[in-house]
C-alpha cells in the first residue's frame, strides 16, 4: 500500500483542472475549423493523441512552482495560510492569462490559418483599429460571457482542490508516504516529459502530417508560442539582402534576376535518356580534414577512405560553415548556411519550413537513416515538414542493440541500410542519407566487430597527428572501419553498379597541432571547419581526381541534382561542383565560434577575410603565411574590398534565405 499525502492530492486535483480546461479549448478548435482538414481521421486521431500529452505537460508546467514550494517544509501550506493566498492568487492570474491567451490563439487562427506567434502581437500596434475589427467581425459580448463562465467553472475546481489540504491528517507509515510520493513523481515528471523516449515530447512532433490544419490540432499553442518566443521575429535586413544583389546575382548566374523580389532561381534542364542513379550521402561524424593520411597524418586513421577518396573525385579544399551536426544536415538538406544566432535552425519553428532540392529528385525512393532518434535537434521536422515522401529509419524501427547515448553502432547503421538497399523490390532508384554518430563522445566500441581490434599509441603520437585521446583515435578508426565494411558489401550487391556513394564530414573538432596540420588551419581554427568531401561512383563518376577549388556544403544537392540527371530549379546558395563555375575565386562562408572572438568569414584559395557581424574589425590572413595570425589587408586592399563585400553578401543573403525560401 502506499499513502498519497494532502499536498499530493491538492496538486495532482489542481493539474486535473487545467488539463481539463486545455482539452476544453482543443476540442472548442477542432470543431471551429473541422471543415478545414484534407487529412485522414487516423491522422486526426493521432493529432489528437499528441495534443493531450502537451496538454498535459502545460497542465504539469503550470503547479510546477507551486509543487517546488510545497516541498519546503517550512512553507507547508497545510499550516502557512499566507503561501495558500499565494498559491490562491497565482492561480488565479495564471487562469486568467491563460484563458484570454487561448481565446486569442482562436481568433488567430480564424484570422491567419496559423497558431499564435510573436509575430502575432503585430496585431497590438494599432490597438484601436485590432479592437475595432475584433468588435466588428466577432460577437464580443456573448465571447466574454463564455470565457466568464470558463474562468468561473476552473476557479470552482481549483477551490475545490484546497479543500484537500484541510482532510484531517492520517496516521501512515514512513515507507507507504515514501511509496505515495515516488509513484506520483515518476508520473509528474512523465507527463511532463511526454513519452518515454530519450528526447521528450517536441512541437515537431506535431508536423507528420502534410495538412496544416492537422499540424495545428497537435500543437499545444502556448508551449508553441513559448519555444518561438525565442527565436527573434526578424533576424535578417532586407535592404542588406538588396544591397548586394547585383553581386550575388553575378555569384549564382541569376535566371531572371529582380532586385525587388530578390530572386536566385537558377533552372537546370534533365539530362534525358539518362539513367538514374542511386545516390547515397553519408555524413561523417566529426571528422577534418587532417584525419586523413593522404593529407599527412601519420598515424593513418582513415585506411578505408583514403583509397575511395583516390579511387573517386576528392575536394581537398572543402568547407563547413559552422561546428555542428544538426547545422550541416540542415545546411546540406536546404541548401542554405544555417546562420541562425539562436540554436539551430532546426530548432527554430519559424525557419524549418524550407524549399529544398531533395524533392527534385522525382521517381526515388528517399530515406533518412540515424542510428539513434530524428527528434534529435529536430531533424524529424525538417525532414517531415519538407520531404513528406522521405522515410526515417531510426534506432527503434532497427533490429540492433544500442550501443550509447547515440543509439546503436555505426556499423549496424550501415549494416542496416546496406540490408535495405539490397531487399528494393522496385525498379526506382533510391536517394539515401546516412547520418553516424558513432564517432563522438563517448566514443563507444562495439565488441563484437571481427574486422577491427583497438590498438594503443603512446600519447605523444596521438598528439602529433591531432587526436586528444586513445579513444578518440580508435573511434576514428572505427568508423573508417564501418564504411570499408560498407562499400564491401555494397560491391557484391546488385544496387552498386548504379550508384553513386558522398561521402563528407559533418564538421571538425578542437585538436592538437598536429605535426601535419597547415599552420593557418590551426592557427585561424579552420580545422574545425574544414572537412573531406569525395565522390566514390567507378561506375558512373571519372575518378582519381583532385579538385582544389574552394567548395562547400551548400554545394552538395546542387551536385547531387546534375549527377542524377534531373531538372531542378537552383533557389540555394549552393553550386553544382561539375557544372558551375566553381574557380580559384570562389569563396566558402564561415561563422567561425572557435576563435576567441566570434566572427564572419570567407576563405578563399589563397586568403581568409573575418569581421565582426556588424562588419568591423575587418582582418585579411594568408593562408600560406608563417604567421597567418598576421593582419594584411593593407597589403593586399582589392583583395580586402572584394573579400569583404562577398562576405557580407553571402552572409545577408543566407539571413534572409533562411526566412524566405519556403516550400
Amino acid at each position: 500500500m502506499f499513502y498519497l499525502s494532502r499536498r499530493i492530492k491538492f496538486l495532482f486535483f489542481t493539474i486535473l483542472c487545467f488539463f481539463v480546461l486545455f482539452i476544453f479549448f482543443r476540442i472548442l478548435f477542432l470543431l471551429s475549423f473541422y471543415e478545414t482538414m484534407t487529412a485522414s481521421y487516423s491522422e486526426l486521431l493521432e493529432a489528437l493523441w499528441i495534443g493531450v500529452r502537451f496538454d498535459l505537460r502545460l497542465a504539469c508546467l503550470v503547479v510546477l512552482p507551486i509543487a517546488f514550494i510545497f516541498l519546503i517544509p517550512i512553507l507547508n501550506p497545510i499550516h502557512n495560510l499566507i503561501l495558500r493566498k499565494l498559491s490562491r492568487i497565482y492561480l488565479c492570474a495564471i487562469s486568467i492569462l491563460l484563458t484570454l491567451f487561448y481565446t486569442f490563439d482562436l481568433g488567430n487562427y480564424g484570422y491567419l490559418d496559423q497558431r499564435i506567434d510573436l509575430s502575432s502581437f503585430k496585431l497590438l500596434e494599432n490597438p484601436l483599429i485590432s479592437f475595432g475589427m475584433a468588435f466588428e467581425t466577432y460577437p464580443v459580448f456573448w465571447i466574454a460571457l463564455g470565457l466568464m463562465i470558463i474562468m468561473w467553472i476552473l476557479w470552482k475546481g481549483i477551490n475545490w482542490a484546497f479543500l484537500f489540504l484541510n482532510d484531517q491528517p492520517r496516521l501512515f507509515r514512513y515507507r507507504d508516504k515514501s511509496i505515495g510520493f515516488f509513484i506520483a513523481s515518476m508520473i509528474f515528471f512523465f507527463s511532463i516529459w511526454g513519452t518515454f523516449r530519450q528526447y521528450r515530447l517536441l512541437w515537431s512532433d506535431a508536423y507528420f502530417s502534410n495538412d496544416p490544419f492537422i499540424v495545428s490540432v497537435a500543437l499545444n499553442p502556448v508551449l508553441y508560442f513559448n519555444e518561438n518566443r525565442t527565436f527573434a521575429i526578424k533576424d535578417y535586413d532586407k535592404q542588406a539582402t538588396r544591397d548586394h544583389y547585383d553581386l550575388l546575382v553575378e555569384e549564382f548566374g541569376v535566371d531572371n534576376p529582380n532586385v525587388n523580389k530578390l530572386d536566385f532561381s537558377r533552372k537546370k534542364e534533365a539530362i534525358k535518356s539518362y539513367k538514374k542513379p542511386n545516390i547515397v550521402i553519408v555524413f561523417l561524424e566529426s571528422v577534418s580534414l587532417n584525419r586523413m593520411g593522404r593529407m599527412g597524418n601519420p598515424l593513418n586513421p582513415m585506411p578505408e577512405m583514403d583509397m575511395l577518396s583516390k579511387q573517386g573525385v576528392f575536394f581537398d579544399r572543402f568547407y563547413v560553415p559552422m561546428v555542428g551536426t544538426a547545422r550541416s544536415v540542415f545546411g546540406m538538406i536546404t541548401g542554405i548556411h544555417d546562420v541562425a544566432e539562436v540554436e539551430t535552425a532546426t530548432s527554430n519553428p519559424q525557419i524549418v519550413d524550407q524549399y529544398t532540392l531533395v524533392n527534385s529528385l522525382k521517381g526515388y525512393q528517399k530515406k533518412y537513416f540515424i542510428g539513434g532518434s530524428a527528434s534529435w535537434r529536430n531533424i524529424r521536422g525538417l525532414l517531415n515538414k519538407n520531404i513528406p515522401d522521405m522515410k526515417i529509419i531510426e534506432q527503434k524501427d532497427l533490429d540492433y542493440p544500442r550501443l550509447d547515448v547515440w543509439g546503436i553502432s555505426d556499423h549496424d547503421l550501415l549494416a542496416a541500410a546496406h540490408s535495405n538497399f539490397t531487399s528494393l523490390e522496385t525498379k526506382e532508384p533510391f536517394f539515401a542519407i546516412i547520418q553516424t554518430a558513432t564517432n563522438h563522445r563517448p566514443y563507444s566500441i562495439p565488441k563484437n566487430i571481427d574486422s577491427f581490434s583497438i590498438v594503443e599509441k603512446a600519447e605523444t603520437e596521438l598528439k602529433q597527428a591531432g587526436f586528444s585521446s586513445i579513444e578518440q583515435y580508435n573511434a576514428m578508426r572505427l568508423l573508417d572501419n564501418a564504411v570499408g565494411t560498407f562499400i564491401k558489401n555494397a560491391k557484391e550487391a546488385s544496387y552498386f553498379e548504379n550508384s553513386i556513394f558522398i561521402f563528407f564530414g559533418d564538421h571538425g573538432t578542437s585538436d592538437p597541432p598536429a605535426i601535419h596540420m597547415e599552420k593557418a588551419d590551426f592557427d585561424l581554427k579552420l580545422r574545425s571547419y574544414r572537412v573531406p568531401f569525395f565522390i566514390y561512383a567507378p561506375n558512373l563518376v571519372e575518378g582519381g581526381r583532385t579538385i582544389s577549388k574552394v567548395s562547400q556544403l551548400v554545394d552538395i544537392m546542387p551536385t547531387v541534382c546534375s549527377l542524377a540527371g534531373v531538372a531542378y530549379d537552383n533557389r540555394t546558395m549552393g553550386k553544382d561542383l561539375f557544372g558551375d563555375s566553381i574557380n580559384d575565386e570562389s569563396l566558402a562562408l564561415i561563422i567561425n565560434k572557435k576563435v576567441a572572438k566570434s566572427h564572419i568569414a570567407v576563405v578563399g584559395k589563397n586568403h581568409y577575410l573575418s569581421m565582426q557581424k556588424d562588419g568591423s574589425e575587418i582582418k585579411l590572413h594568408d593562408l600560406g603565411s608563417e604567421n597567418p595570425l598576421v593582419d594584411v589587408k593593407e597589403k593586399y586592399s582589392e583583395i580586402t574590398s572584394s573579400y569583404s563585400r562577398r562576405l557580407r553578401g553571402f552572409y545577408e543573403a543566407s539571413k534572409y534565405m533562411l526566412y524566405h525560401n519556403k516550400n
